[in-house]
């Protein structure tokens, strides 16, 4: 009697092999077989390195809210972006806008300040929402929820806007909640609405294995404040490490905040917008309208249309 043998199981692949391979030269890209179908609702990846003290999304903003606008002041958000969002606002006749990682509120602010009254927020952190509240119109609703999930947490209201700013995209590790956030958040644009994402340039960051970002001299008269960001690398993900130093009299004291981060590369990017659908896309390299340039650019800014 003659024995059949099992069949071997299909091998996995990767968005982010796929994409990588598509990027040298090859002319077909797999699509409805780079992802593998999971029994959970949440997405997390095989890959993450297994470390002491890591940080879950949440925790991570909970711990830095109290920091978040000394890290970034906002006269210098709005000093660096506003003359960006005004572009953005007219080139697209922007009325309406949604943040899917508003953190404590900052963009928001600018937004409304530059004439835009239907707003909506999504923050994994109550710590961050909570500051939030404080800057904006009673009116404006806020979410709570993951960066993956953002976009569904908004109910059925389309939004002529739609942003994902200050380096939260990372924080989404797998390749299927990638895919579900770009194609949630093209359906909650209006026909001719447009998606801004923005991260930091990993393509450069991850091929010159830099380590060490610029300091961040928060020091006042009353307060002795150092940050930096340090990377450390891994073989898919980085752990992005938030060290803050502080003076109390004549002693300095440290801590770190560890939490994993994918460091997702333009192709990576192109591929989800193409997958979701998005009519037109395109990428600049700064907030001052400067283009995407692999090596010297500090940021990776997606602009894509419904």
């Amino acid at each position: 009697m003659a024995v059949r043998k099992k069949p071997k199981p299909k091998k996995h692949v990767s968005v982010k092999k796929i994409v990588r391979k598509s990027a040298q030269g090859n002319k077909r890209v797999p699509t409805k077989k780079t992802t593998k179908k999971r029994s959970t609702p949440r997405y997390v990846s095989r890959n993450v390195p297994q470390i002491e003290n890591l940080l879950s999304e949440i925790e991570y903003g909970e711990s830095i809210a109290q920091y978040f606008d000394i890290l970034y002041p906002e006269e210098v958000l709005t000093r660096v972006q506003a003359a960006f969002y005004e572009m953005i606002l007219k080139k697209y006749n922007v009325k309406s806008a949604c943040d899917l990682a508003c953190r404590t509120g900052q963009t928001l602010k600018l937004l409304n300040k530059l004439g835009i009254k239907k707003l909506a927020g999504v923050d994994v952190s109550p710590a961050m929402i909570a500051r939030c509240k404080k800057k904006l119109p009673k009116s404006v609703p806020l979410f709570i929820n993951d960066v993956y999930l953002a976009p569904m947490s908004v109910g059925e209201v389309k939004y002529d806007l739609v942003i994902c700013t200050k380096d939260s995209l990372p924080m989404v590790l797998d390749d299927e909640a990638l895919m579900n956030f770009f194609a949630q958040a093209r359906e909650l644009l209006t026909d001719q609405g447009v998606l801004i994402v923005e991260m930091w340039n990993y393509e450069k960051i991850w091929r010159n294995k830099e380590r060490f970002m610029p300091v961040m001299d928060r020091c006042t008269k009353k307060e002795s404040r150092l940050f930096f960001l340090e990377n450390d690398f891994h073989q898919e993900l980085l752990v992005r490490n938030l060290v803050r130093l502080e003076k109390d009299k004549n002693e300095w004291s440290l801590r770190a905040l560890s939490i994993p981060a994918r460091p997702v590369t333009r192709n990576e990017v192109e591929f989800f917008v193409k997958e979701a659908q998005f009519s037109k896309w395109g990428f600049l390299g700064s907030y001052g309208g400067g283009p995407y340039v692999p090596q010297e650019s500090m940021y990776t800014i997606l602009i894509a249309t419904k």
